[in-house]
């Protein structure tokens, strides 16, 4: 994992880079609940191969103020 950020409903939203040798292969973008249960999860394997971080836009937080994870 790379980037996380935590959303309002509890919820966290993750990248998962895997590095080189690996790419391509697991889910890109994970959103997992307080009990550790998979809400949603994103993988697009022709257009792209991992992803290093997120910010969800409709979500209030500030990189700056560490409420993203990078």
């Amino acid at each position: 994992m790379t980037g996380l950020q935590r959303l309002p409903n509890g919820n966290t939203v993750v990248t998962n880079w895997v590095g080189h040798n690996n790419a391509g292969t697991p889910p890109h973008i994970i959103e997992i609940t307080p009990d550790k249960k998979v809400a949603w999860s994103f993988v697009d394997r022709k257009m792209m191969k991992t992803a290093s971080s997120i910010q969800i836009l409709d979500t209030p937080a500030d990189a700056i103020k560490g409420e993203v994870m990078h």
